[in-house]
């Protein structure tokens, strides 16, 4: 991609001033786009101290803090990590984060180079979602939809996918993000899982 988009698409990002579609899908851009996290880490940083260079000492009330540490902790435990799939605007896999891995059972290795659907569609997968998603893809838009893929042990799952493009400011995709939830199960016993 175009340098200079990222940078710019960066800049948007930690200023708040990109949209939360946008955010959204960019934030998975980040997992798997060390230098570009580096760079947003960067701009992070250089933000948070022009903040605290500006901002007069605050003297906190006695027992502020006990109760601030109080009100975290007793917050309840993040939920699952979603499952995500970035791919080339070709559809090929470049990279899955763990969460994705534990529920189809492919490694990053398995996967990479490979359009999820060859690895995880089969029999039971509704092909009028599957064209669906492909008509989508095609046309850059966002899509979401249901369907039953099967886990590399051969087991049917259910599977909400959620599918975003990420735009050059041309137009043209620079890679696809995939999110998934579980959805409800198949009747076969086994939780649902996210794949594309």
């Amino acid at each position: 991609m175009h340098a200079e988009d990222l940078l710019e698409r960066a800049a948007h990002y930690v200023s708040g001033e990109m949209p939360a579609t946008e955010r959204e899908s960019f934030e998975v851009v980040l997992e798997f786009h060390e230098e570009l996290r580096s760079h947003v880490a960067g701009l992070q940083e250089t933000v948070a101290g022009l903040a605290a260079a500006e901002a007069p000492p605050v003297a906190l009330p006695a027992g502020l803090k006990a109760r601030l540490l109080a009100a975290v902790a007793a917050l309840p435990a993040p939920a699952e990590p979603e499952a995500l799939v970035v791919t080339d605007p070709g559809g090929l896999v470049l990279w899955v984060n763990p969460a994705f891995t534990a529920m189809c059972g492919y490694s990053l290795a398995e996967l990479r180079g490979h359009k999820p659907g060859e690895l995880l569609q089969g029999p039971a997968t509704d092909a009028a979602a599957v064209q669906r998603i492909r008509e989508s893809v095609q046309a850059r838009r966002a899509c979401r939809e249901t369907l039953v893929n099967y886990h590399k042990d051969g087991s049917r799952y259910r599977a909400e996918v959620r599918i975003a493009p990420v735009l050059a400011d041309g137009g043209e995709p620079l890679w696809f993000v995939a999110k998934g939830t579980q959805g409800s199960g198949d009747g076969a016993g086994r939780l649902s899982r996210i794949c594309v």
